[in-house]
């Protein structure tokens, strides 16, 4: 049951009043009756009968019931189809029975066909293994051959191999050698017979060329004698030609000297008439110049005169100026006499009249610079009252401006210490922080050194694993060498422990390396590996191990 108020329905009513009166509402707020415990007064809750509390639970709950009917008839509805889906499932002379075995039918297609790629796909992926196991053998096959050792041995099989088949060809050479020397002599004694009857038509042949050739000779000889003859009459001929041509030519010549001779002496008789006409014309121009030379002389005689009358001339008329000069000065000597005394009059009135001019203008000096003084001494006055002014004014300015740059002054500091603090607070995390990362690049240095370590032991039991194999393969190739017949020695020095290439001593320390040794100057040369007597003798005579040997060697006795 619930509670409700006065206000709510009662006795069975939507609305309404109480039954109780509002007259008698104080007075049982006055004597209140029984109450509940969470403060609701008996007498204030309404009872209402059971059937009216259906009829207002039915008319609330309306939907919720018509939901529920509607989801009820669905879910009978999806049962009664899916009971008939159960029922005609398995019918098979129904289109969707059909149907089913068809997609049934087909889906077992589909299974041994994924079946049957599932077993090809197996046998492709064994297929492909093999094969990638087999390329995996083939690398490190081909990376194991690459390596220097595995090449050089395989050039000393190479060799040993080339020994042998040189040996073969040799042994070879031997027996051909043996059979061509028995097959050379029938041949030879037969290329002799055959040679000498070759010769023999070859001597037959040669003297009839011998003879043929001496006819022929003998034809040109005679020939040669008739072009002699023919070369001779022509020689006489020339001879006479040229002889005819010489006197044509010595003639010709006496002719020339002749016209020579006269052209000659003509030349003479022209080179004579013209030192006669020069010697002239040389006498003439002296001549004229000797009468030139007079006029000059003549000239320079006259010029002289003429300047000693000139001179004479001036001298005469500064004298007549000097005396003109005179006179003018006597005259206005007289004159500026009688200027003077006009003058001292003028003088006089002037000075009485600058006189009263300078006493007047003293006065007007003397009361401006009265005037001037006391507006001075009255300005002066004023400018100390707004300096005194201006003073105060500048002073409390000064101690505002004194304050401010205090209060600036403890701003500023307080922000330096908060600077500096805030700078050691840095220093300390870069501090740490420096130190986190010297302790871990210590750890990586030591990682690494660790790590360089562990890589080295692993490279060298890996060298010694390799090292291991490599003998084997080489023992194995060598006994088979052997079994073949071969020379082995390359093999062996091949195959001598450690890698490297060199011909020293193994470092069994450094991962079984074997260096190399080279001569100290220009050359380069390797080393060695053998080690003589010699050797160990120089050794004991510049290396001994008794000091008192030494002493001798060096030449102390005592």
């Amino acid at each position: 049951m619930g509670t409700m108020s006065a206000t709510e329905v009662q006795y069975g009513r939507r609305k309404g009043h109480s039954r109780t009166c509002s007259a008698a509402r104080p007075l049982e707020d006055e004597h209140p009756g029984p109450l509940f415990p969470n403060g609701i007064d008996v007498r204030q809750m309404t009872v209402l009968p059971k059937a009216e509390w259906e009829r207002i639970r039915n008319n609330l709950n309306t939907l919720d019931k018509e939901a529920n009917r509607i989801c009820a008839e669905k879910r009978e509805k999806e049962a009664l189809h899916q009971r008939s889906k159960d029922v005609v499932k398995n019918w098979t002379n129904t289109i969707a029975g059909q149907r089913q075995m068809r997609l049934k039918a087909k889906q077992e297609r589909d299974e041994k066909e994924e079946e049957e790629k599932k077993r090809i796909d197996l046998e492709e992926a064994e297929y492909q293994a093999e094969k990638r196991r087999q390329a995996i053998e083939s690398a490190k096959t081909k990376l194991y051959c690459q390596n220097d050792k595995i090449k050089t041995f395989h050039g000393a099989l190479l060799l040993t191999e080339a020994i042998k088949e040189r040996g073969a060809q040799i042994e070879l050479k031997n027996k051909i050698e043996a059979a061509r020397k028995k097959q050379d002599d029938a041949q030879l004694k037969r290329k002799i017979e055959e040679d000498t009857i070759r010769d023999q038509q070859k001597a037959y042949q040669r003297n009839m060329e011998r003879k043929k050739n001496a006819d022929d000779i003998l034809q040109q000889i005679e020939e040669h004698k008739h072009e002699l003859e023919l070369l001779k009459e022509e020689d006489r001929k020339e001879g006479a030609e040229i002889q005819r041509l010489t006197r044509l030519y010595e003639l010709e010549m006496r002719k020339f000297h002749e016209v020579n001779k006269k052209a000659k002496e003509q030349n003479m008789r022209n080179y004579l008439s013209y030192l006669e006409d020069r010697n002239f014309l040389k006498a003439l121009e002296k001549q004229n110049q000797e009468a030139e030379d007079e006029k000059i002389r003549l000239f320079i005689l006259a010029k002289k005169k003429m300047a000693n009358l000139k001179l004479d001339k001036e001298i005469e008329i500064e004298r007549e100026v000097q005396k003109h000069r005179d006179n003018i000065g006597a005259h206005l000597s007289s004159q500026l006499k009688q200027k003077l005394d006009n003058e001292d009059t003028t003088i006089a009135n002037a000075v009485a009249l600058l006189e009263e001019k300078t006493q007047r203008e003293l006065r007007e000096k003397e009361e401006k610079l009265k005037a001037d003084l006391k507006a001075i001494e009255d300005h002066r006055i004023e400018m100390l009252k707004r300096k005194e002014e201006e003073a105060k004014e500048e002073k409390i300015k000064g101690l505002q401006a004194l304050y401010a740059i205090k209060q600036a002054d403890q701003v500023f500091m307080f922000h330096e210490k908060e600077k500096v603090k805030r700078r050691e607070e840095e220093s300390k995390k870069t501090q740490e922080v420096h130190i986190q990362q010297m302790a871990e690049r210590k750890c990586k240095s030591i990682n690494e050194k660790n790590a360089v370590l562990k890589y080295e032991k692993e490279n060298d039991e890996i060298h010694a694993l390799e090292e291991e194999k490599f003998q084997e393969y080489a023992k194995h190739v060598i006994d088979s060498v052997i079994k073949a017949g071969g020379d082995p020695h390359p093999l062996v020095k091949a195959a001598q422990a450690g890698f490297g290439g060199g011909r020293g001593p193994v470092y069994a320390e450094r991962g079984g390396i074997r260096p190399s040794y080279k001569v100290k100057d220009s050359s380069g040369v390797e080393l060695p590996t053998y080690q003589c007597n010699t050797t160990q003798q120089i050794k004991e005579i510049y290396d001994p191990c008794d000091i008192n040997q030494s002493r001798k060697k060096l030449g102390f006795t005592w």
